[in-house]
């Protein structure tokens, strides 16, 4: 059986593969859009324009292509790994290392 971190590391893989199976290996625009609404509802900000999500990808994009690739999106989500660490890692209810 596989452990929690390698369930989520295929959640990684698969979610993009699902999004970008349409776009070749990378996520257009809209399946980028799509992704972030419905996959991390409660961290992509509901009220983002178009003209929002087009700067969000151009500071991802940094082949400059105007799409989101493998290495970009999982450069996306190591930075949200990293402010969630920040975030957590003074906080009271930290697990002991017994457990």
């Amino acid at each position: 059986m596989a452990s929690l971190l390698e369930q989520a590391l295929a959640t990684l893989v698969n979610t993009f593969q699902e999004y970008s199976q349409f776009s070749g290996n990378s996520l257009c625009q809209a399946k980028f859009k799509e992704l972030l609404e419905k996959e991390l509802p409660t961290w992509a900000p509901t009220t983002l324009r178009e003209c929002d999500y087009k700067q969000f990808i151009s500071a991802l994009d940094t082949d400059k292509d105007g799409q989101v690739d493998f290495v970009e999106y999982m450069r996306l989500l190591a930075c949200l790994c990293i402010c969630c660490h920040e975030y957590l890692k003074d906080s009271p209810l930290k697990p002991s290392c017994s457990q």
